[in-house]
């Protein structure tokens, strides 16, 4: 049973789309006062955070395959699941490289997503 209603998970959905870009706003102030505290000695390119942004979006929202395939609770579970390990392994082994690409990733979505509603609207 789902928090919020099923209808905001519509690419569509105007409550959908300040619902998620409320939770990407908090991902970017987390992630930013993370990069702000933590003094980083080395610089990732701003292409990979593009790249993955735009993926993320476009399985998301756009593609009915990634859509139907995680219509499946257990490949939802799994996915959530591998996803939220890779991040701790990441943030493990090269803890400035992750943030710095999960920061630009989440600040590539906001643009996206604005897009995807506009587009789907």
């Amino acid at each position: 049973m789902s928090l919020i209603p099923t209808e905001w998970g519509e690419p569509d959905s105007r409550p959908g789309i300040y619902y998620e870009l409320l939770w990407i706003g908090l991902a970017v102030v987390v992630l930013g006062t993370l990069a702000y505290w933590e003094p980083f000695l080395i610089t990732i390119s701003i292409t990979l955070g593009v790249i993955l942004g735009i993926a993320v979006t476009y399985s998301s929202f756009v593609s009915e395959r990634f859509q139907r395939l995680w219509a499946d609770f257990r490949i939802r579970f799994a996915g959530l699941f591998v996803l939220s390990m890779g991040v701790q392994l990441g943030l493990a082994v090269a803890p400035t490289w992750t943030v710095l690409t999960m920061l630009v990733t989440f600040l590539i979505l906001i643009p996206l997503r604005v897009a995807v509603y506009l587009r789907t609207r």
